[in-house]
């Protein structure tokens, strides 16, 4: 049976991912094995076994393998399971293919053809057609769906308007089964079959054999030109335009090819991995020729089925045991150079641009825009490398120093001196050399002879060097530094450093002297020094390899190849609150290894920009002006929602369950070069205030929400910091339970008003009754003193009376004293009839009509010709409290007085309001008012009747408010609480609003 492969609809997928946005296109200079290389087995979660792969335009990866259909977004592997529909159907996915309208097609061994569009699958199935393997799919201009299975009876069927049917009408075609589906972009559609290729032509109604002299398993791509390519196991070749052949023998029964965007072909085949060939360079004399991949360069398997390209130029392969990417890396592995050196590597630049690499046996060679070349072999170990004065190159191998000039190798003589180790050199103005020979200190070399000497700042070892503009040596052994200016000497103050051992590397340039160590970065500028902690920036903490040019920093240490701006760099020096933007390459950007950590030059920059690496597994380089940039920004997606442990897959809006307590939220980002660089932030509105910077973290989490409506909004950017502004959003809605519901609440509401209100009655009722027991104290007290004053005081006036009446008898009528002592009887019986209805005023209960009272008051104040007074009433009349009653009476008599005698008006009005809540008496006239200095003062000096109306007021609980102005009159307004003033209260006009009320009215 032929085995099953697919290539998604190659023509529809590029054409979206165009109109995606561009991306970077694989660098065809680059041999295969010098692109990024990453693979995905069983143990990194990945499937068994990938057999095809495709891409929907939400950026995931489908892979068909034996055990399913698989949905990959960069970092996790998710199964996608259709409906088990009524027919046998197995796991199996043997092709794909994408629709231009995005809808995903999945073939299946047995069984038929599962669709999945808009977050569902639906199965498409005709026992007629499907009895077998469906081996490949295409779609045509016109939308037609053409699917090649293994049923003998049906070859080839076609999908249109909703309906399968076999192609038996189309005739022409070899009886085979087919291996390939090709829909041309004029809407050709080629198909091969063992031996065979032919084609459909628009318009034409018969496919056209174009080539029958071909091996088994043929695989099928269009290119850049419209050329079709056919490869099988013979070779690859262009079957409908002049191309060469280009052999290249195979094993293999079926072959799988495509054609990236840069017009190179990659073909995968079993079992002979993959294959690359530069369309471009084909047929030429000097064509590099078909470049080869497999296990023994790192592919998961040698049983390679299918290739793809993603929308960002990822090249993925499918194998038996797992899945293979291929993407354009920064830095570059550099082939000639064994990727094994016991002594490790050291990387040099001369002043002409030409690099030096060594390795433990060899010095290689690279000239500026120049591949790199063995230049010495058998050199042994180098440990330091540098210019020499006439032109020529020093290199150090440990011991000794070697010179190189013009091809030939001239040795220096050997320096004895114990311990010594070079590790760094560097020529001065003079033209001597220079060494730092670790534990001998340091070195001079004259031409003719070596010295050497360990100034005392530079410590116990010396293991860098550099020369700056002027040809002075600067020389640091990390607790201290020196600056050698020919015979002069002068030690640098440096900050303190607290360091392990000595300092790599060393580098001159426009920021000046650079000093690299564990522990940073310091700065030498004449004998200035400036140092920046790696506690500010840990990216420069443990430094190996040190370049500056014009305008940039590089650095090499822990964190990788560090690239910085000079002018952040120099901020970051002068202030020490600047931050210092940087972008590093690491493993992930192709970088081979870890940095050395010996005390060598781990980094060079060549005349041509380019950057050189040596790491501790090989040799890289990289090309600042050619870097692959992903301009794509990156499909995001929310991929499920956990809501209290039940999940829901792909929500676009969801109510949540009521009381719902957290929620976890699950997106992604489908950027498939650097999954790991991805970088999301997001927001919920109504909770979040601003946008939350998540990171590389693909979850966010909630808990206790509000009821109400949300929406979750997040965004991501790629490996490069395109930012994918639009996001992916997700509504929520969380209903109220019933404790959290508007009725509910207004429920509380109302019990809580209700309670409050209960509450403030309570109060009120509490402190009448506390006021009416001080009156009725008051009342008995009032009652004791008019019994007192009756028991007593009237009775012995009255016994006097009688004793003086007895005695006036006595005196004759003739006399005058006769005539005093009977006016004076008369005057005590009219005493004690005034002291008889005071005593009665006192015991009185109640406090009669206050109304008729005020009025009688009125009346009686009131003289022929003088102010009118009008006394009336508003309201329903109700009993005073006596005590209230009688304060009542005495501030209106003291504020008719004042009317009478200083405001000289016309008239007077006395209003008496008795309202549910309170009593309102009011007294206004229309005189001259009263100056507002004296109202300030609170009556005039020496008088008090102001002082006491207000003081009656407070006895009473009641206000007093006196409102004029000069030549407005004046109003005094006397207003009591009800619970005080009335002896019953009178009936509410709202009583049907407080039930308790009618109650209480009810007990009196």
């Amino acid at each position: 049976m032929v085995s099953g492969f697919a290539r998604i609809g190659c023509a529809a997928l590029l054409a979206a991912a165009f109109l995606a946005g561009p991306a970077w296109a694989l660098d065809p200079q680059r041999a295969i094995g010098q692109y990024k290389h990453t693979r995905w087995t069983v143990e990194d979660g990945a499937p068994s076994s990938v057999e095809v792969i495709a891409q929907t335009a939400d950026g995931y990866l489908w892979l068909g393998t034996p055990l399913g259909l698989y949905r990959f977004d960069g970092m996790t592997f998710e199964p996608m399971r259709p409906p088990r529909p009524a027919y046998s159907m197995a796991d199996r996915v043997v092709s794909l293919m994408v629709t231009r309208s995005g809808a995903l097609w999945a073939g299946y061994e047995s069984g038929g053809i599962a669709v999945y569009e808009h977050g569902r699958f639906r199965l498409v199935y005709d026992p007629k057609i499907f009895r077998a393997v469906t081996i490949r799919m295409a779609e045509g201009r016109d939308g037609t769906i053409w699917a090649a299975t293994t049923n003998p009876k049906v070859h080839l069927a076609r999908f249109a308007k909703g309906a399968w049917r076999p192609v038996d009408d189309i005739t022409g075609l070899p009886d085979q089964d087919l291996s390939d589906i090709l829909v041309a972009r004029d809407g050709t559609v080629w198909v091969a079959t063992d031996h065979h290729v032919a084609r459909l032509s628009p318009g034409e109604a018969r496919f056209k054999v174009i080539r029958s002299d071909l091996a088994e398993g043929i695989g099928l791509a269009q290119d850049g030109q419209g050329r079709i390519w056919a490869s099988d196991a013979r070779g690859t070749r262009v079957i409908d335009g002049a191309a060469a052949e280009l052999p290249y023998p195979s094993r293999s029964r079926i072959t799988r090819i495509l054609i990236d965007r840069d017009q190179n072909l990659w073909g995968a085949q079993h079992p002979d991995g993959v294959f690359r060939i530069r369309t471009a360079q084909a047929g030429r004399s000097n064509s590099p020729g078909p470049e080869t991949f497999s296990v023994a360069q790192g592919l998961s398997s040698a049983m390679a089925y299918a290739v793809f390209e993603d929308r960002e130029s990822n090249i993925w392969v499918a194998t038996i045991r797992g899945l293979d990417r291929f993407r354009p890396a920064s830095l570059v592995s550099e082939p000639v150079v064994p990727a094994s050196s016991p002594y490790g590597y050291v990387v040099f630049a001369d002043a002409r641009g030409v690099v030096y690499v060594s390795d433990s046996t060899t010095l290689y060679r690279a000239l500026p825009g120049g591949p790199l070349k063995p230049f010495v072999r058998d050199l042994g170990p180098v440990s330091t490398m540098c210019d020499a004065a006439d032109g020529g190159l020093w290199v150090g191998l440990g011991d000794r120093f070697v010179h190189i000039a013009d091809g030939k190798l001239r040795p220096a003589p050997r320096p004895n001196f114990p311990n010594l180790y070079a590790s760094a050199c560097v020529h001065d103005a003079h033209g001597a050399l220079w060494a730092a020979g670790f534990m001998a200190g340091l070195l001079r070399y004259d031409g003719r002879e070596w010295t050497a000497s360990l100034p005392k700042p530079l410590g116990l070892a010396i293991t860098a060097l550099a020369s700056d503009w002027r040809g002075r040596i600067v020389a640091d052994g990390g607790r201290g530094a020196v600056l050698i200016d020919g015979p002069d000497v002068r030690t640098i103050t440096t900050p303190p450093r607290p360091m392990r051992g000595g300092t790599m590397p060393m580098a001159d340039g426009p920021l000046g002297v650079l000093s690299g160590s564990d522990r940073g970065l310091t700065r030498f500028q004449d004998d200035r020094t400036q140092f920046i902690s790696r506690d500010r920036f840990p990216f420069i903490g443990f430094s190996h390899g040190m370049a500056q040019t014009d305008r940039e920093t590089w650095l090499l240490g822990a964190a990788g190849l560090v690239r910085m701006q000079n002018a952040d760099l120099e901020r970051a020096f002068q202030d020490p609150r600047a931050p210092l933007p940087a972008r590093i390459f690491d493993l992930k950007d192709g970088l081979p290894g870890p940095a050395s950590y010996k005390y060598r030059s781990d980094l060079a920059v060549g005349g041509d920009g380019r950057i050189w690496i040596a790491t501790t597994t090989g040799i890289a380089w990289l090309d600042p002006a050619r870097l692959p940039v992903n301009t794509v920004p990156p499909p995001v997606t929310i991929r499920s929602i956990v809501v209290d442990g039940v999940r829901t897959d792909g929500p676009t809006s969801l109510v949540l369950p009521r009381g719902a307590k957290t929620v976890e939220i699950d997106y992604a980002a489908l950027s498939l070069a650097i999954p790991e660089r991805v970088r999301f932030r997001y927001r919920l509105e109504g909770v979040d205030t601003d946008w939350v910077e998540a990171g590389a973290r693909r979850q966010a989490f909630y808990t206790n929400l509000k009821p109400g409506k949300y929406v979750f909004r997040v965004r991501a950017a790629n490996n490069d910091g395109v930012w994918n502004e639009q996001g992916a959003s997700l509504t929520l809605e969380l209903p109220p339970t019933l404790f959290q519901s508007r009725l509910f609440l207004l429920l509380c509401a109302g019990v809580a008003a209700g309670l409050l209100t209960g509450a403030y009655h309570w109060r009120m009722r509490n402190m009448s009754e506390r006021l009416q027991a001080g009156l009725r104290e008051r009342m008995a007290e009032r009652e004791r003193i008019a019994r007192e004053l009756h028991d007593t005081l009237l009775q012995g006036v009255q016994g006097l009376i009688l004793k003086f009446q007895s005695a006036t008898r006595q005196v004759p009528p003739e006399l005058p004293a006769r005539d005093q002592l009977e006016r004076a009887l008369d005057r005590a019986e009219d005493v004690v009839v005034e002291a008889r209805d005071r005593v009665r005023s006192l015991r009185s209960g109640a406090a009669g009509d206050l109304v008729a009272t005020l009025t009688e008051v009125a009346e009686t104040m009131r003289s022929p010709g003088s102010t009118e007074t009008v006394v009336m009433a508003q309201g329903r009349a109700a009993d005073l409290h006596p005590l209230v009653a009688d304060e009542i009476e005495r501030v209106v008599i003291e504020a008719l007085f004042n009317a009478h005698r200083h405001a000289r008006a016309t008239k007077i009005d006395v209003v008496v309001a008795f309202e549910p809540r309170r009593l309102r008496v009011s007294v206004h006239d229309d005189g001259v008012g009263v100056e507002p200095a004296i109202l300030e003062a609170g009556g005039r000096e020496g008088h008090f009747g102001l002082a006491g109306m207000r003081e009656r007021a407070r006895k009473i609980r009641g206000t007093l408010t006196i409102r004029s102005a000069p030549g407005r009159g004046t109003e005094v307004e006397l207003v009591a609480p009800a619970n005080v003033a009335y002896a019953t209260r009178p009936a509410a006009r709202w009583a049907w609003l407080r039930p308790w009320s009618a109650g209480q009215e009810a007990k009196r």
